[in-house]
């Protein structure tokens, strides 16, 4: 039995329907049973529960043996902070497994998860991961670049999409625009966990992410070819950004961008080219062969 957390999510909707297909038993961890069809129609069990509720993690994992650990947050509301749900469910999480007799912990994690407080979002990443790495569990941990593609709402391409909306004739550039990508498709993302389920080796963290480094100027360039887009690049100083930041933060429910993410541009998130083809024997797609699926955004 694999019980999977955040299976109605962005890599969780990619994910079940293919682990299904490969005839293993899923458990889906859900909040509620509100938008669970799908994983019912793919045969999923479902248990309710929640990564900040350690309870619920007992009675969800009761005869499992490997979980897929997907929650995450990467912007918090009032309800759910990265420090409740990214470290400390992830802390949770790793405590219910140990109790239950889990034999295998997979964690999705992210490119960057860093030890320095200043950066909240991959600081409650590496929590996350030291929750993990300190378990005495056997593990694999998953460290990917930006990942694209349909069905999730805040990525980076979507918040470039965003951008390029709101302004009819130009395109902002945040500072220099040199910051380096590693961009990874979704699906991709799902057949590297697919592999680690099958593979008999010890604890281990992988860094991933698609075949090319790309500058957040050159992925913006790449939207707005896809999208048929014509706007002129406008550069605007990140100290300027940040004033900007905030203001959208205080007038906009859903900002397409937040202060903790604009901070993030300060720093790369790029590994080897050919991790993925290393570890997993395939090479992923590019960023222009897979945003089809913006076209009717």
């Amino acid at each position: 039995m694999i019980l999977v957390s955040g299976g109605t999510g962005f890599v969780g909707s990619h994910l079940i329907p293919r682990l299904v297909k490969s005839e293993e038993k899923i458990r889906c961890l859900v909040r509620s049973m509100a938008k669970t069809e799908t994983l019912r129609e793919n045969g999923a069990e479902l248990a309710v529960g929640d990564v900040t509720d350690p309870q619920s993690l007992i009675e969800a994992m009761q005869g499992v043996d490997t979980v897929i650990h997907l929650v995450a947050i990467i912007r918090e509301t009032k309800g759910a902070t990265f420090s409740g749900v990214n470290a400390q469910g992830t802390m949770n999480m790793v405590e219910a497994a140990k109790a239950c007799g889990v034999k295998r912990f997979i964690h999705i994690s992210v490119l960057g998860a860093s030890p320095n407080p200043m950066y909240r979002y991959t600081y409650s990443k590496w929590q996350g991961e030291e929750a993990v790495q300190n378990s005495n569990l056997d593990f694999i941990i998953f460290r990917p670049s930006a990942i694209f593609g349909q069905g999730f709402g805040y990525s980076f391409i979507d918040s470039m999409i965003r951008s390029l909306t709101m302004f009819p004739f130009i395109a902002p550039v945040p500072g220099s625009g040199n910051t380096r990508f590693q961009p990874i498709w979704v699906e991709d993302v799902a057949s590297c966990i697919i592999q680690a389920l099958e593979n008999e080796k010890g604890s281990q963290t992988y860094e991933i992410g698609g075949p090319e480094h790309l500058s957040y100027e050159e992925m913006l360039d790449t939207v707005k070819h896809v999208l048929g887009m014509r706007r002129v690049k406008v550069h605007i100083p990140m100290p300027l950004m940040r004033l900007a930041v905030i203001a959208m933060g205080i007038t906009m429910g859903n900002p397409p961008v937040t202060s903790v993410e604009l901070a993030q541009l300060e720093l790369d998130n790029i590994t080897d080219l050919d991790s993925v083809e290393r570890y997993f024997g395939f090479k992923p797609r590019a960023l222009n062969q897979g945003l089809d699926y913006i076209k009717s955004s």
